[in-house]
């Protein structure tokens, strides 16, 4: 307060206060008695989703003991192959026969997922980057051969598809 305020202002002002105050506690003590209802009423609903909670919890178990399924046997540990054999810098046309003769008979597979699977048992180990063109060179020449049957022929957008001779095809 300013030392120039005359009495009347400063009874004024502070009437105003009191007004102001007041009206903020009755504000208050109503959110207060609101705030308590509210309160009750979400302990009573949180006390009936809680019985309904352990009720569906409590069948669920029950269910899952009934309707287990059993647990597949293990399957045996795959052993990655041995490609120590081939040295330290093996050999394109190496890694390509080493993968081939590890492809299961009557699988079919195109370059692409040929050369992925040359390139993961063979990782930064050949000189330049295994692609699919390098994989499809080499597969077309096992086919010339006969090592190889032809599932399906190479059209613009669809990869040629072979097969090791002995099995009905199978899907990629």
């Amino acid at each position: 307060m300013s030392a120039k305020m005359t009495v009347t202002e400063m009874l004024d002002t502070l009437r105003g206060q009191i007004d102001f105050h007041r009206g903020q506690e009755t504000f208050h003590a109503q959110q207060e008695v609101h705030h308590r209802e509210e309160r009750a009423r979400h302990a009573a609903e949180l006390a009936e989703v809680t019985q309904h909670f352990e009720a569906l919890q409590a069948a669920v178990a029950g269910a899952e003991k009934v309707l287990r399924v059993p647990e597949p046997p293990p399957q045996p540990a795959v052993q990655a192959p041995d490609d120590s054999d081939l040295g330290e810098r093996p050999k394109a046309s190496q890694a390509f026969a080493r993968v081939l003769a590890g492809w299961a008979a009557g699988v079919a597979f195109g370059p692409t997922a040929f050369a992925a699977e040359v390139r993961r048992r063979f990782p930064g180990k050949l000189r330049g980057q295994k692609d699919a063109r390098a994989a499809s060179l080499y597969l077309r020449r096992r086919l010339d051969e006969g090592r190889l049957e032809s599932v399906r022929e190479g059209r613009a957008h669809h990869e040629a598809l072979y097969r090791k001779p002995g099995e009905p095809t199978t899907a990629p």
